[in-house]
């Protein structure tokens, strides 16, 4: 009776965490009612339900991230008025300008026409063809939705796989010169005895006389022994081979998105955590992210690459190519098989390059130069001004996402035909002229557009928001000051890894969330400068390698069955830490004089009273200390 009832409770966890998790936190709260620290209990308590809510999805993602808006009220943290505005910040309309433009990319299938040039241009022998899928996937993750990248590429893969594993059953050549012109076994009379013992003697036979044994009886049990194996190792060889190239596909989609401010959801979410905990600071725009990201991402893309090769696929060529600096034909790329075939007629399915393509690859192009030229802070004017077309504005007023929503409403605009009429008519057309439908439409939007990602993007504002209003991010600064002589390089490292294994589990977008706003305070409480352990965290939410639940490339990798979730966790295990250690590296080399993390910002608060520099002499672990005057 007993475990029926158990059994039963189980079938119902998801409300009984719900319910429960509230109520057994109740007296965080109750306790601190009267005292000073009420705000930051009310607070607190609402960040430990919404982190169970996220870790649990007890609620969908979205819907937890509503939370706020009831919960800081109701406990007297913020008002109302003052947490909804956090759900429709710059930051948001940052997001919602990159979106829109990724869905009018999708929907004239340009990101396609790219993953197959691309693919074309490496060639089909599958450690070019690994290294051209994860190109193309991580550079359309940078500006596009990482899911729906994956979605679009994983079809593409299963087709190619399916015509290299077809050439791999195949009776080759090299099976029928197994055995000598002469009709010998090779390695002597002796040898030849000793291998013909031994494989009676696995076929079962123990009772066999050497001498009654013909030697067509011989060559054709010899044959029969080295086919199943060679079966067996292309099975196996084929096997390894599917598993390598799928997961290439969602590894590349995770990483590729961690290089440009749109290209993730924690991106985002440091943006506005930097600017809610600092607001006097200059915050973190699009060029300066993408300064840190993109070297970061190509170097964590190709040791992906590397080990993913040394997994599935044959690691000798690439030894040698190491060893001898070059390939010499080893790892000729063959554009004659099938393979390559079938990514030529998927390319020339697509015909020509369309009218509209042009017209939204424009706009991409356009969109990219604004961000990167708005404001040029390397190049001063003379009045001290940055260099950029927003110099001809009021200074502070064109932001990133004013520019992403500018050009994403022309292409709501700009025509899907060229124009014919007056002047721009067709020779020989005498049809009456009509409008063409524009480029991008709203019902393409409401049916592409992830609204869910928006609202969470907007609880992890308002959660930061609530922790600074609270105070909660003062206490906590001030209790961080206990790890102000630990070792800032190893403190960074622990922090990456521990991101990096709690984003399995949870939303990297919520993990973000939760941990960026204790970040900043921890930053400021061991006076470090916050961006040295605000941004490789919020990078390493990224890094979910292991699990297929842990991102949606994972899960739709997954979803198509030739993968074990044992082989995601044993492969990605190892890339976790081998990316966290290439964070590592970024943020203490290029990373010290691109954020100027060798001094201690004006901006930010140091509650220690003292500053840790980072520099040259000191990357590799003991930092000095050294007190403000």
């Amino acid at each position: 009776m007993a475990p029926r009832i158990v059994k039963e409770l189980l079938s119902f966890w998801k409300s009984i965490v719900f319910l429960l998790t509230p109520v057994l936190l109740c007296p965080l709260p109750i306790y601190f009612a009267s005292t000073q620290y009420s705000k930051i209990a009310a607070c607190a308590y609402a960040v430990i339900i919404m982190a169970v809510y996220w870790t649990t999805e007890v609620l969908p993602l979205a819907v937890t991230a509503l939370l706020p808006i009831i919960l800081f009220p109701m406990l007297g943290v913020q008002s109302s008025k003052d947490v909804c505005i956090n759900y429709l910040k710059d930051n948001n309309f940052l997001f919602v300008g990159g979106l829109l433009v990724a869905v009018a990319i999708e929907k004239w299938n340009l990101h396609k026409r790219i993953a197959l040039r691309v693919l074309l241009t490496v060639g089909s022998e599958p450690r070019w063809l690994m290294l051209g899928m994860m190109s193309a996937t991580a550079f359309l993750s940078m500006w596009i939705s990482n899911t729906a990248t994956t979605a679009m590429m994983v079809p593409i893969a299963q087709a190619i796989l399916t015509e290299l594993l077809r050439e791999t059953g195949k009776d080759k050549p090299e099976e029928r010169r197994m055995l000598p012109p002469d009709g010998k076994t090779g390695g002597g009379e002796d040898g030849e005895a000793l291998k013909l013992k031994e494989i009676r003697m696995e076929e079962g036979d123990h009772d066999f006389v050497e001498d009654d044994t013909t030697m067509a009886e011989d060559q054709e049990l010899l044959l029969h022994h080295l086919q199943k194996q060679l079966q067996s190792s292309s099975a196996d060889s084929g096997d390894r081979m599917s598993k390598g190239l799928l997961l290439c596909i969602c590894y590349a989609a995770n990483i590729g998105g961690t290089a440009t401010l749109t290209g993730t959801g924690p991106n985002l979410v440091i943006t506005q955590a930097v600017d809610t905990l600092f607001p006097n600071g200059p915050g973190i725009d699009f060029v300066t992210w993408f300064s840190f990201g993109f070297p970061a991402m190509i170097l964590a893309l190709l040791l992906a690459w590397i080990w993913l090769q040394c997994m599935f696929l044959d690691c000798s060529c690439l030894l040698g190519c190491i060893k001898q600096r070059g390939c010499k034909g080893r790892c000729k790329r063959d554009r004659d098989n099938a393979a390559y075939k079938v990514i030529r007629r998927q390319y020339d399915e697509l015909g020509p390059v369309s009218f509209p393509e042009k017209v939204v690859l424009l706009h991409f192009v356009l969109l990219v130069l604004l961000w990167f030229f708005r404001d040029m802070k390397f190049v001063k004017l003379e009045n001290g001004r940055a260099a950029g077309w927003t110099y001809f504005f009021v200074k502070g007023y064109m932001t990133d996402a004013a520019t992403g929503i500018m050009v994403a409403i022309f292409l709501f605009f700009w025509p899907s035909k060229p124009p014919n009429f007056m002047c721009c008519r067709q020779k020989r057309d005498t049809r009456p002229a009509e409008p063409a439908p524009p480029i991008l439409d709203w019902a393409t939007v409401h049916q592409k557009m992830p609204w869910s990602v928006v609202i969470l993007l907007g609880g992890g504002f308002a959660l930061a928001d609530g922790v600074k209003a609270s105070g909660l991010s003062d206490w906590m600064g001030q209790g961080f000051q206990t790890f102000a002589g630990f070792p800032v390089v190893a403190l960074a490292l622990i922090i990456c890894v521990i991101v990096a294994f709690i984003t399995e589990f949870t939303s990297n977008t919520s993990t973000a969330a939760i941990f960026l706003p204790i970040l900043g305070k921890l930053a400021e409480g061991i006076c470090v400068h916050p961006y040295y352990l605000m941004i490789p965290a919020t990078i390493a939410c990224s890094f979910a390698f292991m699990l297929p639940v842990a991102t949606p490339p994972n899960a739709i990798v997954f979803s198509y069955g030739r993968i074990k979730v044992f082989d995601m966790a044993k492969c990605g295990f190892m890339l976790n830490l081998g990316c966290i250690l290439v964070l590592t590296f970024a943020i203490n080399t290029y990373g010290i004089p691109l954020y100027g993390l060798s001094t201690f910002p004006s901006w930010a608060t140091c509650a220690a009273g003292g500053v840790t520099l980072l520099g040259p002499a000191n990357v590799t672990g003991l930092p000095a200390n050294v007190t403000l005057g």
